[in-house]
């Protein structure tokens, strides 16, 4: 499937796709965190209309379906990730990467650093994101949900 994603800003057409594939990306951590204390599991429909509002939204597409979703916004130079889902039928297709990708790239001349949080326990994704140049800044004790989470940041 490589080679085969195409990334776009998302539409209102594409929320509601948009807030199942972060539902079903999600879902993988309830064995840490119950569902209730995630707050991407919990989000509503209007939630996220209103997040596009303030925020930037990409989504992929493999095939003519949506597959992923990232959201970002750039404060103060620095640009903050949120919410990287890729679709569990998808993941391990490059999917995450390249929409990681194209947020680097919008940010470039906005912002001179990227910033995003995630789950001390999704050993996966401390992984993943060291793997696309990511370093570790910060461990947030006790934080969402009360597990620890780690503060990942990269120059661009």
């Amino acid at each position: 499937m490589k080679g085969n994603v195409s990334i776009r800003p998302a539409t209102e057409s594409d929320l509601h796709g948009l807030l199942d594939i972060q539902k079903a990306a999600f879902m993988r951590y309830t064995e840490f965190l119950a569902p209730e204390q995630m707050p991407p599991l919990c989000e509503t429909l209007s939630e996220v209309r209103e997040d596009s509002h303030r925020k930037n939204i990409l989504v992929a597409e493999s095939r003519g379906m949506l597959s992923g979703s990232i959201r970002y916004v750039i404060k103060g130079g620095v640009c903050v990730i949120e919410r990287l889902s890729v679709h569990p039928d998808y993941q391990g297709n490059g999917i995450g990467r390249a929409l990681v990708s194209e947020v680097e790239h919008r940010a470039k001349g906005d912002a001179h650093k990227i910033y995003l949080e995630t789950g001390l326990l999704a050993g996966n994704l401390l992984m993943f994101y060291t793997r696309l140049g990511y370093s570790g800044e910060a461990v947030l004790r006790k934080h969402y949900g009360g597990f620890d989470w780690i503060v990942f940041s990269k120059f661009i």
